[in-house]
């Protein structure tokens, strides 16, 4: 999720001196430095008292007097404070009073700045981070990030950002950029139609070079070409699609990382010269990575960060997504965005211009909220996590059509009190503790099913009944894009998988995913293989056994998640009837689209009672 145009830019004057470890031990850069303790990462302040960075996005007055919509009405917050000054302390008052410490991204700084240093006289003044915009104000990574005027224009940007916040000591770091996304197939496509003297393309057509060995039979075992017919032809113009089958996805992912290094060292570089005690946070990703590309980041980033949809309307996600991002990085985790609406809101909103977790009243809001905090805070690489945003959306939504009641208020400025209660009853230190104990899963035996595995089976609900806690089963992968889960009834072993899982129709050149080339997931049981079915790339599944029941959901591009349920008759696994106690032995594996990730699951599971 991105902030209104309008927001852009928003951010509150300020500076905190910090550095971070790549590992153990600390760094102290001033009055704020992120630890490793024993219980997991913490921000630690001047007084080496540990905490958590708990912030609300989009802290601003929206909709002014001389930009009021009447068919549209948004946060006006004119119509409820004398000035913006009283609007500025009020706000400020209510966030510390309900257990906020930071202001994230798009906070206004004309009104809020000032607020911050009488808020600072009576302690009560909130750390900020916020976003420079330096890559996507200059077309980072889709342009030419080896073009000095493409450089330049970051700098500059970054630079006149920062400016803003050169001498004051509450910005926790500085964010690049806001959801840039890194989609594959379109980094691939511009860059070759780049010029020939572009340093990206050039770098492009050298790794292809390096990869088939200068040969170009090689290269046209996995790639089709357009207007080229040979490498001088290549590195003058042209294009290439990914043929089925092939081995060309890797290349890509490949390449992804490639401008990733690039991208994360320019950051590094020009958010050091203009601060150099200053942290990098990284660029905010959309709930969805690329592998290659956060791996990159992890070599110039003091801490990553990423937004987090939830995956069910309860409030809980995927325990592989920040646990993989953690491994592949080795940098603590900034939760720059989480979400959560109700059909019942006071501002009007209908929720449907977006996919995020919506339930019926606000006490269940609250229920929701509660979950993804608890379990966040519990997660030891987690030091901060940010609420979208402070106020809902326009009753009739934002300019890009978002419609949903996020707000900690409504638009006429009234704290919705059992949501924000929520946050003042967080104890993050309990909650970090509570963290240190394992967490459940199949190895304790294998759940049974609810009683309709299939019930409501669309997204933010599908499996939403199943003991996804108790039913967990652990990868043999160390660096999982997906998690499976299990349960059983009488006639049929249950399986479910969630995958994070990008489509990149747009590589081949009738553009769509030829079958050979989606995703697929397999499963073995008691040595015996049992069904494998082909999945996402927003067609139906097509399961290798006609027994097998399999229900999915997936989108078109840019999808980016994948979930997938089977059913299988106790008889294909030549039984009769499971019971409590007995054991199976299974055996699963995730191959994405491309096939350039393989995650496996194996072991031994009785069934539980």
């Amino acid at each position: 999720m991105t902030a209104d145009s309008g927001w852009i830019g928003w951010a509150l004057r300020g500076a905190l001196l910090l550095a971070l470890l790549a590992g153990g031990g600390r760094v102290d850069a001033g009055p704020a430095r992120i630890e490793q303790r024993t219980n997991g990462w913490w921000w630690v302040g001047s007084d080496s008292k540990p905490f958590l960075s708990v912030g609300a996005c989009v802290v601003s007055g929206w909709d002014s007097r001389e930009n009021h919509d009447p068919e549209n009405p948004g946060y006006s917050v004119w119509k409820v404070h004398p000035t913006p000054e009283a609007w500025a302390d009020v706000t400020l008052r209510r966030l510390h009073s309900w257990g906020f410490n930071t202001l994230g991204a798009w906070a206004d700084p004309s009104v809020l700045g000032p607020a911050q240093k009488r808020a600072a006289a009576e302690g009560r003044a909130l750390w900020v981070t916020p976003v420079l915009h330096m890559g996507s104000s200059a077309g980072a990574p889709w342009w030419d990030l080896w073009d000095p005027v493409v450089v330049g224009r970051m700098e500059e940007k970054a630079r006149d950002e920062m400016a803003l916040y050169r001498g004051d000591a509450r910005v926790l770091g500085y964010y690049s950029d806001n959801e840039l996304g890194w989609w594959g197939a379109t980094l691939w496509k511009l860059t070759l139609e780049q010029k020939p003297t572009s340093g990206q393309r050039q770098r492009l057509v050298g790794l292809l070079r390096e990869r088939y060995a200068g040969d170009w039979g090689r290269l046209r075992e996995d790639f089709d070409a357009e207007n080229a017919d040979g490498w001088e032809a290549l590195e003058r113009g042209g294009a290439l699609y990914v043929k089925a089958g092939g081995r060309g996805f890797g290349v890509l992912r490949e390449f992804l990382g490639l401008v990733a290094t690039r991208y994360y060292r320019l950051c590094r570089d020009i958010v050091k010269k203009h601060d150099p005690e200053a942290l990098f946070l990284g660029d905010r990703y959309a709930s969805f990575y690329y592998p290659e590309v956060a791996r990159a980041a992890g070599r110039y980033v003091d801490a990553i960060s990423s937004n987090l949809n939830a995956d069910w309307n309860d409030g809980t996600f995927v325990r592989c997504y920040l646990d993989t991002l953690h491994r592949i990085t080795g940098k603590p985790i900034l939760v720059t965005e989480i979400y959560g609406a109700a059909a019942e809101n006071r501002s009007g909103n209908r929720n449907t211009h977006g996919i995020y977790p919506v339930v019926k009243r606000q006490s269940d809001r609250a229920k929701l909220v509660r979950r993804t905090l608890e379990q966040l805070v519990r997660t030891p690489s987690v030091i901060g996590v940010d609420w979208f945003q402070y106020a809902d959306e326009p009753l009739h939504g934002r300019g890009d059509g978002e419609n949903f009641n996020f707000g900690l208020v409504d638009i006429h400025d009234r704290p919705y009190a059992e949501l924000v209660g929520v946050f003042a009853e967080l104890d993050t230190e309990r909650e970090r503790g509570r963290g240190r104990q394992e967490r459940m899963d199949a190895r304790g035996g294998l759940p049974r099913a609810p009683r309709d595995v299939f019930e409501d089976f669309v997204a933010t609900r599908a499996m939403k009944g199943w003991d996804r806690e108790r039913g967990f089963i652990p990868p043999t992968s160390e660096e999982p894009c997906a998690d499976l889960y299990g349960c059983w009834e009488g006639g049929s072993l249950v399986l479910g998988l969630c995958a994070m899982d990008a489509m990149e129709p747009a590589l081949y050149r009738g553009g769509f995913v030829p079958k050979q080339d989606r995703a697929q997931w397999g499963v073995e049981i008691d040595g015996r293989e049992v069904v494998r079915v082909r999945v996402g790339s927003g067609k139906e599944p097509i399961p290798s056994h006609p027994r097998v029941r399999v229900e999915q959901i997936t989108g078109p591009a840019p999808a980016v998640r994948t979930t997938v349920a089977m059913r299988i008759p106790v008889e294909e696994l030549g039984r009769k009837r499971w019971a409590a106690g007995t054991k199976v032995r299974l055996k699963a594996w995730y191959e994405t689209h491309g096939q350039v990730q393989r995650v496996e699951w194996e072991g031994e599971y009785g069934l539980g009672r």
